[in-house]
C-alpha cells in the first residue's frame, strides 16, 4: 500500500496477465478461461460480435462508425474487423472510417498475440500489422492507426471499472468479450453495465458471447432491449441488445444505429493559424479523419519558431503522485514516439534522465522507492547508464525507452504533409458572420472558413483580446540553445541526456546543448547563454571545447499556462485553441492534435475525462467560479 504523503511504494504498473498455451488454445490461467473458443476463435469472432451487432450491413450504408469492447486479449476481434473493412473498401471503394475503442487489464506480449494467430491463415497479413504496431506496456490511452488512418485504435489499458467512469465517447457498437462472469465478476458488474450504456449511442447495440441471467437483466435495468439468439460452438445461447425504444434488433430492418453517413469533415473550411508542432499535429489528425485543413503561417516555412531547432528530445515529465499532467504526459509519449518513429525523424531511441541537479536527484530517488512499468522507465547506475549512452557518465538515473531525440522539423512536416498551407500570412484581422470566419493578412490577402483554430505557439500572446473570456494567461518565455561541435569525449553519444539542461547525440557534426529560460522572452543570442548551458552539464561531463565562442545558436519562444498544462479546446461556436505547450510540446502535440481534430469533427474522443479537464481553456475561471 502507498504512503499518501510521499507516495512510496506507489504501484503505477499494470496487472500482468497469467497465461499459458497448449494445443493452439490460449489460457488466462489466473481467470481459467479461454482467449477464445477452442472450435474456432475467429469464427466466434465472426459470429458473436460482427454478426451479432450485424457490422456488416450496419457498414455499407456509413461513413463513419464507432466500436467500443472490453478485453482486447489477442485483438482477433479487432482483426476480423480489420479484414471485413479491407474487404468492403475493395467491394465498395469510397471513404469509411471505423474508430475501434478497446478496454484491456491486462494486455498480453506481443510474441504471444502472434503465436495465439497463427491458427487462422485468413489473418496473417492483418495479424503481422497489429503486432507491428502494438504500443508498450502501461496504464492510459495508445492510439494506433491502420489501413492509412481509416480505422483508428484506441487501446486504453487499465481497470474497466475505472477507465470507463473515465471516459466520454459515443459507441455505435458494443463487444462485451471479457473472460465468463462467472470467473471474471468485474467486468460484469452493474456499475460497469451503466458505463456502457451512457457511453452508447440511441440506437446502438451490443453482442457478447454470454446468455447469464444475471448480465441479461443488468443490461435491461442499464436500458438495453436484450434477447436470446444462437450462440456459438459448443455454447447454446448468446445476448445481443440495442439502447432504443424501438422493436427488438432481430426483427428491426434497421438494426439499430448504422453510424453516420453524413460527408464528414467534407467540403468544410478549417484554418489553422499556426504552422509549428501544434497546427501541424492538428492539420494530421484532420487529415487523417477526411478533412482538409489549411494552416496559415507568418514566416516562409513550417517550423520556423521552436519547432525548428535543430534537435530535441521527446519525453515524458513524470509525477511521484503520477497525477494528471503526469498521466497525458505519459499518454502522450506513447504516441509521439510512434509517430515521430513512422516519420523517421528519430536521431536516438533513448533518453536517459540523470540524477542531477540535486532537485532531479531528489525526484528520481522518490521514484526508485515506487514501481513504474519497464517500457517507461527503469532505473539505471552510471555504468548500465554509459552502457545505452554510448560514452561514459559519471552517475545514473532513468533510462526512457521511449523517450526519443528528433529532428522537429521533420517529424512538423510530416504531420502537415496533406495540408494546404499559406506563408507570410500575418493575420491582422479576424472578423466574423453567419457565413464564418474572415481573416486578412498584412498583405491585404484574405482568407474564409467555417471553423478556426489558434495554435500560434508563444504568438497566442497576440491574439489575448479572443482568448479574454477564458481567463488563459499565458506567459511567454525564451530560451537559447547551443550548437556545440562535435568533441572527442562526446564521440559515440547515442542517447539523449537530460539533467536540467540536456544534450543531444551529434547530428551534421553538432550537439545540442540546452537551454536557458528567459522570462522576458529576449531574442538575442548572448554568449553568456552559451555559458550557462554549458555549466548545466553534470560534473565529470564536461565538453573538451571549452570557449563558447565557437558555438552557434537558436532562441526560441515558448508559450505556458500557470499550471503549465496546455489550452486544448473551443472558446466560441466554431472557434477552437491550441496550445501553450511550453517546452513539452514535442511530446504532447501529436497526440493532442489527434484527439484535438476528433473533437472538431464529432468523433471519439478518447483522453480521460480528468484529463480533458486538465486541459480545458475555461479552466481557470471554473476554478473561480466566474461561469
Amino acid at each position: 500500500m502507498s504512503d499518501p504523503v510521499n507516495h512510496h511504494s506507489a504501484d503505477y504498473r499494470l496487472t500482468p496477465a497469467v497465461i499459458s498455451y497448449h494445443d493452439g488454445i490460449l489460457r488466462a490461467d489466473n481467470f481459467d478461461d479461454l482467449y477464445f473458443s477452442s472450435d474456432n476463435g475467429l469464427n466466434e469472432s465472426q459470429h458473436v460480435f460482427i454478426d451479432g451487432n450485424h457490422i456488416a450491413d450496419r457498414l455499407s450504408n456509413a461513413a463513419h462508425f464507432t466500436i467500443a469492447e472490453t478485453g482486447f486479449g489477442t485483438g482477433l476481434n479487432f482483426l476480423a474487423v480489420m479484414k471485413l473493412l479491407e474487404n468492403l473498401t475493395v467491394e465498395q471503394p469510397r471513404m469509411r472510417q471505423i474508430d475501434y475503442i478497446s478496454f484491456e487489464a491486462r494486455p498480453l506480449p506481443s510474441e504471444m498475440i502472434a503465436k495465439s494467430h497463427q491458427a487462422f491463415p485468413a489473418i496473417k497479413k492483418q495479424s503481422k500489422e497489429l503486432i507491428a504496431a502494438m504500443p508498450p506496456h502501461w496504464p492510459g490511452l495508445h492510439r494506433c492507426n491502420f489501413l492509412g488512418g481509416k480505422l483508428r485504435l484506441h487501446l486504453i489499458y487499465g481497470d474497466a471499472n475505472e477507465t470507463l467512469a473515465n471516459a466520454n465517447f459515443i459507441a455505435d457498437a458494443w463487444f462485451l468479450d471479457g473472460f465468463s462472469p462467472a470467473k471474471n465478476p468485474e467486468l460484469w458488474n452493474r456499475d460497469l453495465l451503466l458505463a456502457i450504456a451512457r457511453l452508447t449511442r440511441i440506437g446502438g447495440s451490443f453482442a457478447t458471447f454470454t446468455a447469464a441471467g444475471s448480465v441479461r437483466q443488468r443490461l435491461a435495468d442499464a436500458g438495453f432491449h436484450v434477447e436470446k439468439c444462437r450462440g456459438f460452438g459448443r455454447k447454446r445461447d448468446m445476448l445481443i441488445g440495442c439502447k432504443s425504444l424501438q422493436a427488438p434488433l432481430s426483427s428491426n430492418k434497421s438494426r439499430g444505429h448504422r453510424g453516420r453517413s453524413a460527408s464528414f469533415g467534407v467540403g468544410r473550411k478549417i484554418a489553422i493559424i499556426g504552422g509549428g508542432i501544434a497546427g501541424a499535429a492538428l492539420a494530421a489528425g484532420l487529415s487523417l479523419r477526411g478533412a482538409c485543413p489549411h494552416i496559415i503561417e507568418a514566416g516562409d516555412r513550417l517550423a520556423v519558431a521552436s519547432s525548428g531547432n535543430r534537435l530535441a528530445l521527446q519525453i515524458s515529465r513524470l509525477s511521484v503522485d503520477h497525477n494528471i499532467a503526469s498521466r497525458m504526459s505519459a499518454d502522450c509519449l506513447s504516441y509521439a514516439a510512434r509517430t515521430s518513429d513512422t516519420a523517421n525523424a528519430v536521431v536516438s531511441r533513448k533518453v536517459i534522465s540523470l540524477d542531477w541537479p540535486d532537485r532531479e536527484a531528489v525526484r528520481q530517488a522518490k521514484f526508485r522507492t515506487q514501481f513504474w512499468p519497464d517500457d517507461l522507465m527503469q532505473f539505471v547506475d552510471a555504468e548500465a547508464a554509459s552502457d545505452h549512452a554510448g560514452i561514459r557518465l559519471p552517475i545514473g538515473g532513468v533510462l526512457h525507452p521511449y523517450g526519443r531525440v528528433i529532428d522537429p522539423g521533420l517529424l512538423t512536416r510530416h504531420l502537415a504533409r496533406d495540408s494546404q498551407t499559406s506563408f507570410g500570412f500575418r493575420v491582422v484581422q479576424i472578423d466574423r458572420d453567419d457565413e464564418g470566419f474572415h481573416l486578412v493578412a498584412s498583405d491585404g490577402r484574405s482568407l474564409s472558413c467555417d471553423q478556426l483554430v489558434l495554435a500560434g505557439g508563444a504568438d497566442l500572446d497576440a491574439l489575448n483580446r479572443l482568448l479574454a473570456v477564458t481567463g488563459i494567461a499565458v506567459n511567454v518565455t525564451s530560451g537559447q540553445v547551443s550548437h556545440v561541435p562535435e568533441t572527442g569525449n562526446l564521440v559515440g553519444l547515442r542517447a539523449g541526456i537530460s539533467y536540467g539542461g540536456y544534450l543531444t547525440p551529434a547530428k551534421d557534426g553538432y550537439h545540442e546543448l540546452g537551454a536557458t529560460f528567459d522570462r522576458s522572452a529576449g531574442t538575442d543570442i548572448l554568449e553568456s547563454s552559451h555559458y550557462h548551458n554549458r555549466d548545466l552539464l553534470p560534473a565529470g561531463l564536461a565538453i573538451q571545447m571549452p570557449d563558447p565562442r565557437g558555438y552557434g545558436a537558436r532562441i526560441s519562444r515558448r508559450a505556458s499556462t500557470p499550471d503549465r498544462n496546455p489550452v486544448c479546446g473551443e472558446i466560441a461556436s466554431n472557434l477552437y485553441v491550441f496550445g501553450a505547450l511550453g517546452a513539452r510540446g514535442l511530446t504532447l502535440a501529436p497526440l493532442l492534435g489527434d484527439m484535438m481534430a476528433a473533437q472538431m469533427l464529432d468523433m471519439p474522443v478518447t483522453l480521460g475525462l480528468d484529463i480533458r479537464g486538465g486541459l480545458n481553456p475555461f479552466r481557470f475561471r471554473l476554478r473561480s467560479n466566474k461561469i
